[in-house]
């Protein structure tokens, strides 16, 4: 149900006003009423209504007034403008202000019902394009940590392989450019959020040379393609491995084995042949954090992964990445990524 507002500094407008949106089934409720702009403002930040009905002609402060004022305050109600004076210019500034529709008195139950549905149907798209938003950003958060933790590993097959599906996702719905463009700098900034958590070594000027998006939308694939190529070639370049080699050989280990679920910190140690303590300490001074808080992760982004492919069961996906334990692998999805396998799964739309 929408809330509508009634603006008229005559009573009985206002009462056939609430009485025509009560007795038919218009998706509104009238939750305030006015006798004039000034008034109105006042309740429209009361109340924040989806809609307001507003004569032009008041005292204090008229209705173009009065609907310039929300509109320079970035205010996204609706307007439906009921006015006793058919005058063109009236009619022509409310349609510069975005007004939906421009009614004479005395009002018409006809015409100001189909008004009624003409914005209701506008509300209901604002409404899905919104959720459609807030799915699309759950979802590349989701992509860009991933990502990243593909980055960190030095994984440039996989990396580079997911720029490419993210790519056809994209680009499939023939979607135009500055759409196209917005999606994809979506992704550069959320990537960018990730490096700075993961990378704390490298500065805020170094993540913005390697991550700045350019504005050419005809080559977005490819660019983005040579700045991962540049990322992890800074990542490299940073952690200087000619020193820890056995780190590298640590970390193919752990992804070729991360489903194994009893691997353990011994068993990664004695790979490389370092005691448990050294190998302990090696590993976070290179990668930031513990190898459990790694081993975590990296299964916690393998689940977000086969999450987005609705053919895996949510049990499957625990035991696939070594978790025989489901409620436990439940708590440590929601401990890391904030909600419920279920829910993840729900905001990105499966």
């Amino acid at each position: 149900m929408y809330t509508a507002i009634s603006v008229d500094d005559e009573k009985m407008i206002k009462k056939s006003i609430a009485a025509l949106v009560g007795s038919h089934d218009t998706g509104f409720k009238i939750v305030g009423e006015a006798k004039d702009g000034l008034e109105a403002i006042a309740l429209n930040e009361q109340l924040s209504p989806d809609l307001i009905i507003t004569d032009i002609r008041m005292p204090k402060m008229n209705g173009l007034t009065f609907i310039q004022t929300l509109k320079e305050s970035n205010a996204k109600t609706r307007f439906i403008i009921i006015s006793g004076y058919d005058e063109f210019e009236y009619a022509q500034t409310a349609l510069r202000y975005g007004v939906i529709d421009f009614l004479l008195k005395p009002l018409k139950p006809d015409q100001f019902l189909a008004s009624l549905e003409k914005v209701r149907k506008k509300l209901d798209e604002d409404k899905y394009a919104s959720e459609q938003r807030s799915e699309w950003l759950w979802s590349i958060k989701a992509f860009a940590e991933t990502l990243v933790q593909k980055l960190w590993l030095l994984d440039e097959e996989q990396a580079f392989g997911m720029i490419d599906e993210i790519h056809a996702k994209l680009t499939e719905k023939q979607q135009d450019n500055i759409l196209l463009k917005r999606q994809y700098l979506d992704l550069i900034i959320y990537m960018r959020g990730e490096l700075e958590k993961q990378m704390e070594y490298m500065n805020e000027e170094e993540i913005f040379q390697v991550t700045n998006f350019p504005d050419e939308p005809d080559n977005m694939h490819k660019k983005l393609s040579q700045y991962i190529q540049e990322i992890l070639t800074f990542i490299k370049e940073k952690r200087n491995f000619g020193r820890r080699t056995n780190i590298l050989t640590a970390l193919d280990y752990i992804k070729t084995n991360y489903a194994k679920e009893d691997l353990s910190l011994q068993e990664v140690a004695d790979l490389v042949n370092m005691s448990s303590s050294y190998f302990s300490m090696e590993f976070k001074a290179e990668m930031g954090i513990s190898f459990k808080q790694f081993l975590t992760k990296m299964r916690m982004d393998e689940a977000k992964e086969m999450l987005n492919n609705p053919a895996y069961k949510t049990y499957e996906i625990a035991q696939f990445i070594g978790y025989s334990d489901y409620p436990h692998f439940t708590k440590t999805f929601k401990k890391h990524v904030g909600v419920t396998p279920s829910q993840f799964r729900k905001r990105i739309g499966i």
